[in-house]
Formats: structure tokens, C-alpha cells, sequence
């Protein structure tokens, strides 16, 4: 999978950036090991848990991968204007 490429117009977009990301991190291999073992141990997490403990970690999830999307999405509008501004 290629990965896309950036624009100024692109990091205005938030869907057209989320896409972005996610492109880059699909083509990566060590995110997609890591991301096999968060389902692994997910799935391990889910057998042990109550119903009500386990919502309250799918909740709790939903929180950590929104603030997640929201840092990356500041990183690279940081990276990508610190290139402009370093351009020779």
C-alpha cells in the first residue's frame, strides 16, 4: 500500500488527515504486530471480565483512541509545518 502524500490542504481536512494516518499506519508492519497482540490480549480481557466491567472498558477505550486520533493529528500538522519552515 503506497503511502499518501501531504498537503497544506489535506492537514485542513480532518477526515482527509484521519484517512492519511490511517493509510500510513495500515502499511506499516510493526502497527499491524502490535495491533495483533491488543486484539489478542482483548479478547483474553473480554473471557475475564464481567459484562459491565468489560463496557466500562470498551468506554473507556473509545476515550483513549479519541485522544489518540486528536494527538496525531496535532503531531503531524507540527511535523509538517517545522518541514516548511526548514525548507532550504
Amino acid at each position: 500500500m503506497k503511502t499518501p502524500k501531504l498537503s497544506a490542504k489535506k492537514l485542513k481536512d480532518q477526515e482527509a488527515l484521519g484517512d492519511a494516518i490511517d493509510k500510513v499506519l495500515l502499511a506499516s508492519k510493526p502497527w499491524q504486530k502490535t495491533t495483533k497482540k491488543v486484539q489478542k490480549a482483548g479478547h483474553k480481557l473480554r473471557r475475564l471480565a464481567s459484562y459491565d466491567a468489560w463496557m466500562m472498558y470498551l468506554s473507556l477505550e473509545e476515550i483513549v483512541n479519541e485522544r489518540a486520533a486528536v494527538e496525531n493529528g496535532l503531531l503531524v500538522r507540527w511535523a509538517f509545518e517545522q518541514g516548511r519552515r526548514r525548507r532550504p
